[in-house]
């Protein structure tokens, strides 16, 4: 049985494990959460813990012993006092760690094409959406997860439950978990391919509305049972009218955060009066390094620099957000050696990403991109790093894969060992074949790190992986080339001249 699978049977099987005995520090907590927290605010709560993996029911009214058991796993894990209580502590942790899993899923309240319910629907990671005659699917390129939101007219839930688990079962299925109530079921099973599977339909009209989430996390961790269970309270909410909340506004009522290491620096290189203010996009908030002590350069001479690639032949070109996000005036010096001015045309603050047009730049060579890579997997980046130090040509290093998320699991990013240093922000990180396999976005900030911990940590660095960059892209109608990684891999010389073809200096002020 899949571990995804087992998450989804506890998930559904509430009532056995809510007659166990309570233990005594159960009734406070219960008293706090109960008659502390209005109930919009206990239900963010559960979908906070079902978003960091520890509640794995859908979210109630009242306080039960699952949110007691989740609270409880969850304070211990992050070396909070195991009380069960929901305290102000716990509530900023929650909000930390919940946060990045959001932002990577990215649910939209999407309704219906013919029937107009809204639920959550997940169109991070890449997901896109093709239409299909009963409604809408959303699956990722590297096939890791599809998700289908279904209207069949002129059918029951009771006739399809029955065909479906007949079907399963013929077919080599393991049902982990089925049941029939009140006009709607939910299925959770395993298929004989490896795919966890969960369903669930509610009657509506003269037939049945609902979903079928697939995820296999061979191909991918993306936490689908989590996923799965969101979209049930969202699915459950309005067909039954159980309480939930809209995505993704509840984020922005984040309380006052708790200080956490370790800190994160951008790598875009500002000029050395003037430190822009971090990205938002990494738990806990990246807090800039303190610059050397010098002269205050004078506001109209502000000028940052950053790095950054083309991504079609139309002149369009990514860089962080970060890197031009307090400025009015960009320009792009091109592999030629022109200097390009440059205009913005999308940002994404959340993940860091902006998409700026350069002028004069169409039919410009621009990489093929590539969703994923694997650990250990070699990498290479290029940049402009230290302008007032180093060479003003680029920058080229090499390094690995050496995590496949980064501060907090936040599964986003890429932890890459190749060098980055001030400036290399919105630079490609390139695979071994030549395609882009992310963004550089930011270095752990190695002195605050030694205060901490008495330890210097040596090239740790984060990267924004491909397929959000794909599905940024996407979202801004330019299209993709994917990559591919057959053939012969280049060396490194010849991936430093392909890598420096394609990559550009972003100045602004």
């Amino acid at each position: 049985m899949r571990c995804g699978s087992l998450v989804l049977v506890a998930a559904l099987a509430a009532s056995p494990v809510n007659a166990a005995p309570r233990p005594p520090a159960y009734y406070s907590a219960e008293e706090g959460f109960n008659s502390s927290y209005a109930l919009r605010e206990r239900v963010i709560a559960q979908t906070m813990l079902i978003s960091a993996g520890y509640q794995n029911a859908v979210p109630t009214e009242r306080f039960t012993l699952h949110t007691f058991n989740a609270i409880r796993d969850f304070q211990i894990a992050n070396s909070l006092t195991p009380s069960g209580s929901l305290d102000k502590a716990t509530s900023d942790k929650l909000f930390a760690v919940a946060r990045p899993m959001f932002n990577m899923w990215d649910f939209r309240q999407i309704g219906h094409p013919t029937r107009g319910r809204p639920i959550w629907i997940p169109q991070g990671m890449g997901l896109r959406p093709y239409p299909n005659r009963n409604g809408l699917t959303y699956r990722d390129a590297t096939d890791r997860v599809q998700v289908s939101y279904n209207y069949f007219s002129g059918t029951t839930p009771e006739a399809v439950y029955a065909g479906l688990l007949e079907k399963m079962r013929g077919n080599g299925t393991v049902i982990h978990y089925s049941v029939l109530k009140d006009g709607w079921f939910v299925i959770s099973a395993t298929t004989g391919d490896g795919d966890d599977e969960y369903v669930r339909y509610h009657a509506d009209g003269d037939g049945i509305l609902g979903f079928a989430a697939f995820w296999n996390n061979a191909k991918g961790v993306v936490n689908g049972e989590r996923i799965a269970v969101l979209m049930s309270a969202s699915l459950g909410s309005v067909m039954n009218g159980r309480p939930f909340v809209e995505p993704p506004g509840f984020l922005d009522e984040e309380p006052a955060r708790v200080a956490a290491a370790p800190a994160v620096v951008p790598v875009s290189r500002p000029d050395p009066a003037v430190i822009p203010p971090a990205p938002n996009v990494l738990a806990p908030v990246p807090n800039p390094a303190a610059p050397p002590p010098v002269a205050r350069a004078k506001p109209e001479d502000k000028i940052s620099t950053g790095s950054g690639f083309f991504v079609d032949g139309q002149g369009r070109f990514i860089t962080n957000n970060h890197v031009i996000e307090t400025c009015k005036d960009i320009v792009v010096k091109t592999p030629d050696g022109q200097i390009r001015k440059a205009a913005v045309r999308a940002t994404d603050a959340a993940n860091d990403m902006a998409l700026i047009q350069v002028t004069g730049a169409e039919g410009h060579k621009f990489p093929p991109l590539r969703l994923g890579a694997r650990l250990g997997e070699g990498i290479a980046t290029f940049g402009y790093p230290h302008l007032d130090l180093l060479a003003n040509t680029g920058n080229f290093t090499l390094g690995n894969v050496t995590a496949l998320a980064g501060v907090n699991d936040d599964s986003r990013f890429y932890q890459i060992s190749a060098p980055v240093q001030a400036g290399n922000s919105g630079g490609p990180v390139l695979d071994n074949f030549g395609n882009v396999a992310g963004v550089v976005q930011s270095k752990l900030n190695v002195l605050k790190v030694a205060i901490a911990s008495g330890d210097f940590p040596q090239n740790i660095n984060f990267a924004i992986k491909g397929a959000i960059l794909a599905s940024f892209l996407e979202s801004n109608g330019v299209t993709i080339m994917p990559g591919s990684i057959t053939g012969a891999k280049l060396d490194p010389a010849d991936l430093a001249d392909a890598a420096k073809t394609v990559s550009g200096l972003v100045a602004c002020q």
